[in-house]
Order: C-alpha cells, then structure tokens, then sequence
C-alpha cells in the first residue's frame, strides 16, 4: 500500500474521544504516517464542530462514546459541516445495529478499538486514498446485518445483471463513475446507466446501503478494502 507522496497536500486529521491518553497515542501514530498531519484533538460535540468548521479537516477519526452527546448524531452534523470530510468510526461499541447505523450516516471506515496498530494504519491509507476500510472483525459483523428487508425483497425479484454486479462492487468500496469506467474500458456514461439501473433494482441509493448489500450478495469480502485501478 502505498503512503501519500511528500509532494501531495498534507492530510489533515482531527481526533474526536472524550479520552485524553488515547487522543494523544493516536496523534503519534497518525503524525508517524508521512503525508499526515493531526491538526487538532477534542473531546466533546461542542469543541469538535467549531475546530471542524475551521480546519475542514480530510479525515476526522471519532469515537461513539462522548460526553453528553451520541457519536452518531455528530456523525451526521459533521456530513452537513465538512461534507468532504472523510471519517473513520474507531470505537469499542461495534454491534450490528450500530455498524449499520453509522454506514448509513457516511462513516467511510469502521475500526474496532480492539484492533492492531497495522489495521489502524491500513484504515489510515485507505481512507486517505478515497478507499473505504472494515476491520475484520466489523466485516463480520456486516455479513450479519439485515438491512431494509423490503429493498432486499425488491432487489430478489429484479436480477442484476453480471456487469451490474461488477458496477455495484466497485460502487460498494468506493470508486466514482469515471474510474469504474476506466478499469472496465467503458465510458462514463455507460457507468451512469448501470449504476441507474441497479440502484432502480435493489432501491438503495446511499453508498453504505450498496456495501451491505453487496456484502451480503457476496461480492465483497476480506477487509471491504478496495485497491484502485493503477
């Protein structure tokens, strides 16, 4: 896997945890990768939407367990604040229900507290990358969810397609249209009318819908992580 160039725009990171011993051993590890660059660490919902506002951070690593204020819900605000920003759920609190709940509210990773410092680093790069990253313990976890059980019954009476199946894999881990198009050799908009079509078919339209999804047909496995096209 590759580390971010030198010559590429640092990565900034914010730290969201109501422990201050784990922010700080995380800004070591995060400030050891070069190319990244921890840029502040928090540990409530009312210091980390202001520094977020402010730095516009690329990746933001949050905890689900704060003070006085639910994990989740700053998710969510953080999606209106800072859209572009990328975060990596890293918490002790994994269950299914939660998993499938912060998917659904844009996490790009989710990491187990349980989890070595290598997984911590490959979700790192990956996500800094535009990649999305399951530990896989979490990954195992996802194999369990039941999600939306009408949009699944849909999706069992409309087919997809083998090249549907080949779009929603690479939709599920993170590609956009054109690099999809790239790799298959096919132009974008013959990606926009399959990726039309298999969102009519299954009725999911968020991207973490398309990753369970995908999971559950199979067609993901490992650690969720997605290697783009070189």
């Amino acid at each position: 896997m590759q580390i971010p160039s030198s010559k590429a725009p640092m990565v900034k990171v914010v730290i969201i945890d109501d422990h201050t011993m784990l922010n700080e051993l995380i800004t070591t590890v995060v400030d050891s990768l070069a190319g990244f660059q921890v840029v502040g660490w928090v540990q409530t919902e009312a210091e980390a939407l202001p520094l977020c506002g402010r730095e516009l951070p690329d990746l933001v690593i949050l905890d689900l367990v704060l003070t006085a204020s639910s994990g989740i819900a700053l998710l969510e605000k953080l999606g209106r604040l800072c859209p572009d920003t990328r975060v990596i759920i890293f918490s002790g609190n994994l269950t299914p229900d939660i998993i499938q709940q912060v998917l659904a509210a844009g996490a790009c990773s989710l990491v187990s507290k349980t989890a070595t410092l290598g997984e911590f680093r490959n979700a790192l790069l990956a996500v800094a990358a535009g990649r999305t990253y399951f530990s896989p313990e979490v990954s195992a976890a996802i194999k369990s969810l039941v999600i939306d059980p009408r949009a699944l019954v849909r999706a069992g009476r409309s087919r997809l397609t083998g090249r549907e199946e080949t779009v929603l894999r690479y939709l599920a881990q993170g590609f956009s249209s054109r690099e999809i198009a790239r790799t298959l050799g096919v132009s974008v908009y013959t990606v926009a009318n399959h990726r039309s079509r298999l969102m009519k078919k299954t009725g999911l339209h968020r991207a973490a819908q398309l990753s369970l999804y995908a999971v559950r047909r199979g067609l993901l496995g490992g650690a969720m992580e997605a290697l783009r096209p070189r």
